[in-house]
């Protein structure tokens, strides 16, 4: 065999070899890393018969997910494609197959005409990349410049800076709100004198419902006298899909309230406190100011004061310490929360939650951002938050992760319970209870709750333990290529 047949010989056998390698390295960072754009979810089906409430399991329908810069996108995408034929041409040329080449060329074969061709395309395929470089480089710059001075002009007053555009994830509303929702009826981790109850009998009693006009409807039972110590009935549910990140804009009407009522809209992770709780909107019997409050392992602390405009109740998150009172903030609105947010018509709670920090706002049906009217909400022009968590004293990723979202209504308890006496509410809180008159003010009306995400939460930025590890596969498997492309035919021969 001669030296030029043994480098053929090798080639053969090395190319199939490092495409393998390539095509494997690359799959690993796809896995962790997903394109932007894409997305294992669809939105939630827009139309059901009315009062048709099917429950099930599934996380829930959202959009695909656009891609922030299109223009780009459709930039890299055409590039992609061009230089996929230049590859398969000059594969081609090199096993002498006859599929891409020109009518000229077939009666020629694989002579001077087939490479002048072969030459001309790789040169044209190299201006087009050039031009496509410089452009995009263009479009990048400007977009960088435009972003600058939007943020420098909404910076004063605001808790963060940068300004990332959000992209819709997953909207909850309509006839098909409880669909993307488990019914939680086990026992209350936080001692309420509650009984919370499964979807058959929330919806079969009516404590759970979607009203023609498609508000939701949540409630505890008001219609069954008790007696002393007996728990209530009512309902506590939470999403199907675990979130790390983004953020998150209930519009509701009302909330619960009343004596010896706990109403909660938060989340948390099963793992808890290691993977922490967000209480965006919280309180006890009649109070009219919203509470927000982060509960978390020893190691986080709320920065007071951090370009926010509630009160300081407490700067130690730890759960474990302090009866669980964790970091709270109280709101200075007195229409935040209780009977006088049901009687300005409700507002809306956003929830921000990124590398910057975890930030709260509260606004007033009259003021709601035109923005978030609009579905494409901009943090940085909403003026500081009512609360909000800086990973200056706090590290984010550590200590909040896979959060699911929930709704609950419980009855004394740890916090009620313990409030009871300086609440000035009349005899005992579970004396309150038995009445069921007492308790027809504990009830959500709620409009949507929809959660927005971005290109850095997609790529993984807060996902603790894993955004190294789709770059170490893709060098590993860079470098073994290219060993095995300089080096392999030494073996073979």
């Amino acid at each position: 065999m001669t030296n030029l047949n043994l480098i053929a010989t090798s080639h053969k056998i090395l190319l199939p070899i490092t495409l393998i390698i390539l095509i494997f390295s690359l799959t690993s960072h796809a896995a962790v890393h997903p394109p932007i754009g894409k997305s294992t979810q669809k939105r939630h089906p827009s139309s059901q018969a009315e009062n048709s409430l099917p429950i099930t399991n599934q996380a829930p329908n959202v959009p695909r997910r656009a891609h922030p810069y299109p223009e780009l996108e459709a930039m890299q995408k055409k590039s992609q494609s061009l230089w996929t034929r230049a590859f398969a041409a000059g594969e081609s040329l090199v096993r002498g197959h006859p599929k891409n080449k020109s009518k000229r060329d077939k009666k020629l074969g694989p002579g001077p005409g087939y490479a002048a061709s072969l030459k001309a395309a790789k040169r044209k395929a190299k201006a087009e990349k050039r031009a496509q470089r410089q452009k995009r480089q263009t479009n990048l710059a400007s977009t960088a410049t435009a972003s600058g001075s939007a943020a420098a002009a909404t910076a004063t007053g605001s808790a963060n800076s940068s300004a990332p555009v959000w992209i819709l994830d997953d909207v909850y509303d309509g006839q098909n709100f409880f669909e993307y929702f488990a019914f939680y009826n086990y026992a209350d981790p936080t001692n309420g004198l509650v009984q919370y109850v499964t979807a058959d009998e929330a919806f079969g009693s009516g404590l759970a419902y979607v009203q023609k006009d498609n508000r939701i409807i949540m409630k505890a039972d008001n219609t069954t006298v008790l007696s002393n110590g007996q728990p209530r009935k009512s309902v506590r549910i939470e999403t199907t899909k675990a979130y790390t990140g983004g953020l998150f804009i209930l519009d509701m009407e009302r909330g619960p309230y009343g004596c010896g009522v706990w109403p909660a809209f938060w989340t948390t992770n099963a793992n808890w406190p290691t993977n922490g709780e967000i209480d965006i909107y919280e309180g006890v019997h009649l109070s009219t100011n919203n509470q927000m409050t982060w509960h978390t392992s020893p190691g986080c602390n709320l920065k007071a004061p951090a370009g926010f405009t509630g009160y300081v109740n407490s700067t130690d998150c730890n759960a474990l310490i302090n009866n669980n009172e964790g970091c709270a903030v109280t709101d200075q609105s007195y229409s935040s929360s209780g009977a006088t947010l049901k009687n300005i018509g409700g507002g809306v709670f956003a929830m921000k939650w990124d590398t910057t920090g975890i930030s709260v706002w509260f606004f007033p049906r009259a003021v709601i951002p035109d923005d978030i009217r609009n579905f494409t909400p901009d943090p940085t022009l909403w003026g500081q938050p009512q609360a909000h968590l800086s990973p200056d004293n706090c590290d984010i990723v550590s200590h909040f992760q896979a959060h699911k979202i929930i709704f609950n209504i419980t009855f004394c308890g740890d916090w009620a319970g313990m409030t009871y006496l300086t609440s000035g509410c009349p005899g005992t809180c579970n004396e309150q209870i038995m009445n069921p008159a007492n308790i027809n003010e504990a009830i959500w009306v709620i409009n949507s709750l929809r959660t927005y995400t971005n290109s850095d939460l997609q790529a993984g930025v807060l996902n603790a333990g894993t955004s190294w590890r789709s770059g170490k596969n893709l060098l590993w498997g860079v470098v073994a290529s290219l060993f095995v492309t300089l080096f392999g035919g030494g073996w073979v021969l």
